[in-house]
């Protein structure tokens, strides 16, 4: 094995064991030579590779089934009990998680001195942390996706078993050099249910300062790796702090750089929260943004939030993978649907066909990006409409129109109420006895159950609206004479009526404008004719006009005057209010749905 190998090995087999807070990448320990003829139980050792505090590693020989291994054993003469405890805990965690990217416990024993040892499968391979700092590295993006992916399903058997890893990082993941992965040191791993209290200052390092240490031994992990509940030292770490660091290795694996500093800045960073998106912090690489959503989903502060299974985290990634691999496939069917769009689209331009290429070109659009003439095919489509307005369109409108519909039919009861509320100011300037109000007042109250009518009703009866307005201004034109205030008064009901959605042949401006001209000009038509007192004469002295419904004193007349002339610009100020905002609002909506259309097709 060459050194470059037994250093990832020492690295692997996790020999530093006191470390509670330790730095991401520690230094490679100097090789020592041990006598061949030293034996392990059935086991020949042969070389040094790595040692720590309180253990050191070796490789050895399984004179029993001919294989090489590693040996991990104790190094003190005389370790006290709890350190032995210590030592075999984390035999066991690894022992009991049988899972190929899990390096294998083979045995835990005993050596010749009481010593206590477990042999494990002699790994080799480089370090995701090497793998990610190499500028020469040659292992492909996908081959560490596909790495991370395994990863994940390590972890989840672990999470399932009951433990927590908690000091996942580029340090502890392998990719070995025949396509396997391990997840490596399970000293600081934590079990689910069990008191840690014992072992609560495995490795113990940690922070002087105080500033993110709960308590001695609690914050457990490695700063800018550490989930925001391990750097508060909570007690109840459960999977969920090993899903927030897969996600910050999966950031660091995409940006190529950490998604934290290190320190006690790391340890901020993380109860602070972070932008976790690796395209906004590497702009210049080309990162999917399937994966920027999967790094934010397991790196939130609150880990409620965050992906709640290491397994979801591992098929979120897998799936991007199976995707990337279709590749070639997408790019097929891409062709295949731009095929069928394009004939469509020459076929003609009715309904159904203009809507298999809208269809069939957003499809390919949607398989292949860069497929030329597809975006060209759908910008043409959305920019161009079709000739006929489609049968879907049509029905969304006809909704419309009776929303509208019903809006003006309110409206026009409240219109109703004004005229019979003003109809006592027009009994007190009009003679004694004038039956046009009596007349007056009786159409209005028509006009207001046929405007409740018309608000209730599915298909609004508006003809009886043009009718019932004809006969207003008729009257109107012959109370005040036709040229005094029925003009005015016709035009606003006559706007009103063709603001409002056609649901009659007799709503059409054409119709309105008739009726409305006819109702003002029948009753000067049977003046002239003798048939009706005149209510305009003209002299020299000008044009007099004498309105029959008019007998009050002046000062009665005049309120009444300016009352009507202040209501009418009113009203006519509020309906062209009304148009101006609907039209906006329609202008805006239309620029909206451009700005969306315009966004799906790339430039």
């Amino acid at each position: 094995m060459s050194r470059d190998d037994e250093v990832q090995t020492e690295v692997a087999l996790g020999t530093v064991d006191e470390r509670l807070i330790k730095p991401a990448v520690e230094p490679p320990v100097e090789q020592e030579r041990v006598s061949s003829q030293d034996l392990i139980g059935r086991y020949r050792i042969s070389r040094l590779i790595g040692k720590g505090g309180m253990g050191e590693v070796l490789t050895a020989r399984d004179d029993q089934v001919g294989r090489d291994v590693a040996i991990k054993r104790m190094r003190a003469a005389s370790p006290t009990e709890r350190a032995i405890q210590r030592f075999l805990r984390e035999a066991s965690i690894q022992g009991r998680l049988e899972h190929p990217a899990i390096c294998p416990v083979h045995e835990i024993g005993r050596d010749a001195d009481g010593q206590p040892f477990f042999a494990m499968k002699k790994l080799t391979g480089t370090t995701l942390a090497k793998i990610l700092t190499d500028e020469q590295a040659t292992v492909s993006l996908q081959r560490v996706l596909r790495a991370f992916a395994d990863v994940c399903l390590a972890v989840e058997l672990a999470h399932v078993r009951g433990i927590v890893h908690r000091d996942l990082k580029p340090d502890n993941i392998m990719l070995g050099d025949y396509g396997e992965v391990y997840v490596l040191d399970w000293g600081v791993a934590k079990v689910i249910g069990d008191d840690d209290g014992e072992f609560a200052d495995v490795g113990s390092n940690s922070s002087s300062s105080g500033e993110f240490e709960t308590a001695v031994g609690t914050a457990i992990g490695t700063p800018g790796y550490m989930a925001p509940e391990q750097v508060r030292g909570k007690q109840d770490i459960d999977g969920r702090a090993d899903i927030y660091t897969l996600g910050c290795l999966l950031f660091e694996i995409l940006a190529g750089e950490a998604l934290h500093p290190r320190g006690a800045e790391g340890l901020a960073s993380a109860l602070a929260g972070i932008d976790a998106r690796p395209s906004v912090r590497s702009p210049g690489r080309t990162i999917p943004p399937e994966l920027d959503a999967i790094c934010v989903a397991a790196t939130t502060v609150d880990r409620a939030h965050r992906i709640q299974t290491a397994r979801e985290l591992g098929d979120r990634v897998q799936r991007f993978l199976d995707g990337d691999r279709d590749l070639a496939l997408r790019k097929s069917l891409a062709q295949d649907h731009f095929k069928r769009a394009c004939e469509a689209f020459a076929a003609g331009d009715s309904e159904d066909l203009r809507r298999v290429a809208m269809r069939e070109s957003a499809s390919a659009l949607a398989l292949d990006p860069a497929l030329a003439g597809a975006a060209e095919l759908v910008g043409r489509l959305m920019i161009q409409p079709p000739q006929a307005t489609p049968r879907e369109v049509e029905a969304l409108i006809e909704v419309e129109d009776l929303q509208a519909a019903r809006v003006n039919a309110g409206a026009g009861i409240w219109a109703v109420l004004a005229g019979i509320a003003y109809l006592p100011l027009l009994w007190w300037i009009a003679p004694g006895f004038f039956p046009y109000l009596g007349i007056l007042s009786a159409v209005l109250i028509v006009m207001g159950a046929i405007s409740v009518y018309n608000y209730r009703a599915l298909t609004p009866r508006t003809g009886l609206i043009v009718i019932g307005n004809a006969v207003l201004c008729l009257l109107v034109s012959r109370m005040f004479s036709p040229i005094l205030i029925a003009p005015g008064f016709a035009s606003i009901l006559a706007m009103a009526m063709v603001f409002t959605p056609r649901f009659s042949w007799m709503q059409s401006g054409f119709t309105v404008a008739l009726a409305m001209i006819f109702a003002v000009l029948t009753p000067f038509a049977l003046e002239r004719l003798g048939l009706l007192s005149r209510t305009i004469s003209v002299s020299n002295d000008g044009v007099l006009l004498a309105a029959p419904a008019v007998a009050g004193n002046e000062g009665a007349v005049l309120a009444v005057g300016v009352l009507y002339m202040v209501l009418l610009i009113a009203g006519a100020c509020a309906m062209a209010e009304t148009l101006r905002r609907r039209n906006r609002e329609a202008q805006r909506q239309l620029h909206i749905q451009a700005w969306q259309l315009r966004q799906l097709v790339p430039r």
